[in-house]
């Protein structure tokens, strides 16, 4: 009968010990945030992520992409052209120069975070300018996307510049 005794508080201890640990990762102190300019970034390594502090139209078009090959170098040896496979729901069929003139920015691999400009596309190539350098590094499984915005974020199927945004009924 003893043995059973102690074997439950046995038991009990380590549940007290678990809930005990577990309230106490919980508890978030100045300690376990690093300054980083104006925000507090956490030390845990996890970091809030997401769009730059641009809103981003709902209606703008995407196109969401992996990279599945990459094209021939040119003349220098300089890489702007690679074989595209759509992902996600916001994907579609590409048709000859859907995407000119489309920002592109690079999600994954070496070339994270670098922003292009499409000179143009077919069915599955896809062929950026050279004016913001060549997409070297970029590698097959890299994943990208093409908004229709230009290079400073406006979207390409709003308002001319000047016009005045009409508002909409119920607004």
């Amino acid at each position: 009968m003893k043995q059973v005794f102690a074997g439950i508080a046995a038991s009990a201890g380590w549940a007290l010990m678990f809930a005990a640990s577990i309230a106490g990762a919980q508890l978030v102190s100045s300690a376990d945030y690093v300054s980083s300019g104006p925000a507090l970034l956490p030390r845990s390594g996890f970091m809030h992520v997401g769009h730059d502090n641009i809103v981003v139209d709902p209606s703008v078009r995407r196109f969401t992409g992996m990279v599945s090959a990459l094209g021939l170098p040119d003349a220098q040896g300089k890489l702007y052209t690679f074989k595209a496979s759509p992902v996600g729901p916001r994907s579609f069929k590409l048709s000859p120069d859907d995407l000119r003139g489309w920002r592109m920015t690079v999600l994954s691999g070496k070339r994270f975070g670098q922003v292009f400009t499409v000179s143009g596309n077919t069915e599955s190539e896809i062929t950026v300018k050279a004016d913001k350098g060549p997409v070297d590094g970029l590698d097959v499984r890299d994943v990208f996307i093409i908004e229709s915005v230009d290079a400073n974020g406006v979207s390409m199927f709003g308002p001319a510049v000047g016009a005045s945004p009409s508002i909409s009924p119920g607004t």
